[in-house]
């Protein structure tokens, strides 16, 4: 860094300071360090889709639970209390009885660890809590195929639907495609001259 660039960076410290928007890095709350990850990183580095999902479960499932603390305060302790409510009997949010899903545990647990290793990386904590937290597991439904018969009675039952829901529905059955790729399918991915379907 040159002369000039340090006496800007200092100018635009000292406008920081007198203005109030400095926050010391020992005492800023989960809530504003999120911000700035958000602008700082995941606006560059995370793809849109992902993000949304992130700022989803951030805003929902997180900052309600770490959004008040100072980075530094957040313990592991806390990971694993707010980890394990997560999976208690009434932790869904969607109105429907139940727990959340180990997937959605797991999810919830690579964004809150996502966040404080940036924290970690950029020296404002000086170490991720959520590391010494292990991961929560997954467990994996047994899925249940249809038979032979089950599907040769679907086509007959399909014959007198309509076509988006033939051609939905056969997608499904024939490629094992899950209905957010078959949704998203669209002409440019169809190559009718060598029978094939990009996804």
């Amino acid at each position: 860094m040159t002369k000039r660039e340090a006496e800007k960076e200092l100018a635009k410290f000292v406008v920081e300071v007198e203005s109030g928007e400095y926050i010391d890095p020992a005492k800023m709350t989960f809530e504003a360090f999120v911000e700035e990850w958000y602008t700082k990183y995941a606006k560059k580095e995370i793809s849109p889709r992902t993000l949304d999902i992130y700022m989803r479960f951030i805003k929902n499932r997180i900052l309600p639970v770490f959004g008040h603390m100072r980075l530094d305060q957040i313990k592991p302790f806390h990971i694993v209390k707010f980890l394990s409510e997560l999976s208690d009997e009434g932790s869904r949010h969607d109105g429907k009885h139940g727990r959340l899903s180990s997937g959605t545990v797991h999810y919830l647990y690579r964004v809150l660890n996502n966040v404080l290793s940036r924290a970690e990386e950029w020296k404002i904590i000086k170490k991720n809590p959520a590391s010494d937290v292990k991961k929560p597991k997954v467990t994996y439904k047994e899925v249940e195929v249809y038979t032979e018969e089950e599907v040769a009675a679907l086509f007959k039952a399909l014959e007198n639907e309509p076509i988006h829901w033939r051609m939905m529905i056969t997608l499904a059955i024939t490629t094992g495609l899950r209905r957010g790729e078959i949704v998203g399918l669209e002409w440019k991915h169809i190559d009718l001259d060598n029978g094939t379907l990009e996804v």
